[in-house]
């Protein structure tokens, strides 16, 4: 299972550098899926970055057309246990919130993460699948 960090999220906008690779990957692999730990990360970056509840709304709603035209299943992971991970891989490994939030739902979901974020390198019981190829 390939767990996609929220950079692929922001790599399904057109305009984005890493668009082709991340279609790429979305055609060649079907076993992505993609954690609400992402999901909340993508919105809130939208909105803290300025961009407008309706335009956010619109963001989200184009990213899970494209899931589902691909077959990307959302994972629900948040929850006690996951959380308690998070903390400690933060903590231990010294990430960022978000990163560790995705790395404690890897770990939790027996799961690589797709991502070009090298942070996730330092974790002993996740591999990380580069995005950028």
């Amino acid at each position: 299972m390939l767990l996609a960090d929220t950079e692929v999220l922001f790599a399904l906008a057109p305009r984005d550098s890493h668009h082709p690779q991340a279609l790429a990957i979305l055609e060649t692999r079907s076993d992505i899926v993609v954690p609400d730990v992402s999901i909340l990360e993508f919105s809130l970056v939208l909105k803290a970055t300025g961009v407008v509840v309706p335009d956010v709304r619109t963001a989200i709603l184009a990213v899970r057309k494209i899931l589902r035209q691909y077959g990307v299943q959302e994972r629900n992971t948040i929850g006690t246990e996951m959380l308690a991970l998070s903390a400690s891989i933060e903590e231990r490994y010294h990430l960022s919130y978000f990163d560790s939030l995705v790395a404690g739902a890897a770990v939790c979901l027996k799961a690589d993460v797709l991502s070009d974020d090298q942070a996730f390198d330092g974790v002993p019981k996740i591999k990380r699948v580069p995005l950028s190829g």
